[in-house]
């Protein structure tokens, strides 16, 4: 059985974590130079959010990009970003095995490591409190 189990359960998982970071210094300052359009399709469910990265903030919307292409997609199931956003996943070697696939400049997204470190690392300690 899935994780989620509807687009709506993994995009409410998603949008949380990064409402909830949104505050965090670390978050702040990882944004202060990333302009960046990141379109994550998932499968399993199947659904799709855009991560939007500009002018030291983000948004993440339901869909795919609206205004332009993106400059990154990222491709994986729901079971797959639930590792990922837990810190459960070794990225690269999931990209390498094709469990997460990339179309566009890995050297882009990189850009967000900062950020995704900083939303691993709160999520873990959010999902130990959940779990205790």
């Amino acid at each position: 059985m899935a994780i989620f189990e509807t687009p709506d359960q993994l995009y409410s998982y998603i949008s949380e974590l990064f409402e909830e970071i949104a505050t965090l210094p670390e978050a702040k300052e990882a944004l202060k130079s990333v302009t960046l359009n990141v379109q994550f399709n998932y499968s399993v469910p199947d659904c799709q959010m855009t991560l939007t990265a500009a002018n030291g903030e983000y948004t993440i919307a339901r869909g795919a990009c609206d205004d332009t292409s993106p400059d990154v997609e990222l491709t994986m199931t729901g079971d797959v970003a639930y590792k990922f956003w837990t810190g459960e996943l070794n990225v690269m070697g999931a990209i390498t095995t094709r469990e997460i696939g990339v179309i566009g400049s890995l050297g882009k997204v990189m850009r967000l490591a900062p950020l995704i470190k900083t939303a691993v690392r709160y999520n873990r300690e959010r999902e130990t409190g959940f779990n205790s």
